[in-house]
């Protein structure tokens, strides 16, 4: 893993693109555009890093975290879908699981969860997980 900030390159934005065609063409996302990921992971994230990960060289995935006073926050993730056996972006998740715990942090926040949204699902499959409602933080059972 090496460690970044955030910013556009070529290799990054083919990585992107390829996986917002593969995964999100459903999807506002789509078509991925080189301003369209300036504006939704490079512009105004002081506080973030790009993590990326790479297996003899070649990019397979990039997370991108918010680094807070408490966690990390996963604001996205995205992957080699042709790598599809490696279940890359459950292990970017697993990876800042353990990456917040080596730096002393409590929490990994997954972001907004929406329940009718399929392709948010797996956030569900962490546990454990608390949920903010209405103000409040909920252990979730289960």
């Amino acid at each position: 893993m090496t460690k970044h900030s955030p910013r556009v390159t070529e290799e990054y934005f083919s990585l992107y693109e390829k996986y917002i065609t593969d995964r999100h063409s459903d999807g506002d996302m789509y078509p991925a555009s080189r301003d369209q990921f300036q504006s939704f992971l490079v512009d105004g994230r002081a506080e973030a890093s790009f993590y990326e990960f790479r297996n003899s060289g070649r990019l397979l995935a990039v997370a991108v975290a918010d680094e807070l006073n408490d966690g990390l926050s996963a604001i996205y993730t995205f992957f080699d879908t042709a790598q599809q056996s490696r279940a890359l972006g459950v292990f970017c998740v697993l990876w800042l699981i353990e990456e917040a715990r080596a730096q002393n942090l409590e929490f990994l926040y997954l972001g907004y969860w929406i329940k009718q949204c399929q392709k948010m699902n797996y956030k569900m499959e962490y546990k454990p997980i608390e949920l903010y409602v209405n103000n409040s933080w909920l252990g979730i059972d289960g």
